[in-house]
């Protein structure tokens, strides 16, 4: 079993990592600003990894990077993995693409999924990827892609008015 890190912060570094966390936009910096936060609280690796539904290994690799490199330690890195296999020209034509209505390109839908982007690409460029090729590209140039939030069930439940209202 893992020794547990034993943090205390002095009262700059405590205000310096909550404003942090409080101005901070990326999701994984504000959670790496509330562990440290947690534990200098005082609390187990364990239950901090509960807290922040992450594993205590990785709570503890968080805080050994805070105590090496301080508040510069909770920015996430950039992660190099593999490079994307994607043509030059299938990125210009997801560029050009991406801002218009399906419609215009020939695409029978009101909007862009990520399997139409994927098969309109291939079509367009003779490069076929999947859908998490198309989605982290997306990512990459500034879009977010969301999930579908309805089950067919759900929905048609919605439908023939068999929900409850408030």
């Amino acid at each position: 079993m893992a020794a547990p890190v034993r943090l205390r912060l002095d009262q700059a570094t405590r205000e310096a990592v909550a404003a942090c966390y409080e101005q901070t936009r990326d999701a994984i910096e504000r959670t790496n600003c509330q562990i440290v936060l947690l534990a200098d609280e005082g609390r187990l690796a364990t239950e901090i990894a509960w807290l922040v539904r992450r594993g205590p290994t990785q709570v503890r690799k968080i805080l050994h990077r805070f105590e090496r490199e301080g508040l510069h330690g909770l920015t996430p890195g950039k992660h190099t993995g593999r490079p994307l296999r994607v043509t030059p020209a299938w990125q210009a034509e997801l560029r050009r693409v991406i801002d218009l209505d399906p419609y215009a390109v020939g695409v029978d839908s009101a909007v862009w999924t990520t399997r139409l982007l994927a098969d309109y690409l291939a079509a367009a460029t003779g490069h076929r990827t999947g859908i998490e090729t198309v989605r982290l590209c997306l990512h990459r140039a500034g879009y977010v892609c969301k999930r579908p939030t309805w089950s067919l069930k759900r929905k048609a439940t919605e439908q023939a008015g068999w929900v409850k209202n408030g």
